[in-house]
């Protein structure tokens, strides 16, 4: 049987990363904008799903900051993604605690 030297470590790690909110651990490594093809595959969703935001942002309760456009390109600040992610899944842990 092979001990691994770095076993203790790993496990840290593995803890730390498990102790971390769902916001921090999905947008490690992202860049600070990303294209909506970009955070569609991050997210699961559908392109379409991720225009839908944009152009019904009112009534969908999207933050205002999320989008932007630059050169007629649109892209998304993944910072306010992530806040927006962590608060709704917050918002859906009390509410689900409520009932």
């Amino acid at each position: 049987m092979v001990i691994n030297p770095n076993y203790n470590s790993d496990i840290n790690m593995y803890n730390n990363k498990g102790s971390r909110s769902m916001g921090g651990t999905l947008f490690d490594n992202i860049p600070d904008i990303i294209r909506p093809i970009q955070a569609a595959e991050l997210l699961g969703l559908s392109v379409s799903t991720i225009y839908d935001w944009k152009y019904r942002s009112k009534t969908k309760n999207i933050p205002s900051g999320l989008f932007f456009k630059l050169n007629r390109l649109l892209y998304i600040r993944t910072e306010v993604l992530r806040i927006w992610i962590h608060s709704s899944s917050i918002r859906s842990d009390y509410e689900s605690e409520e009932t």
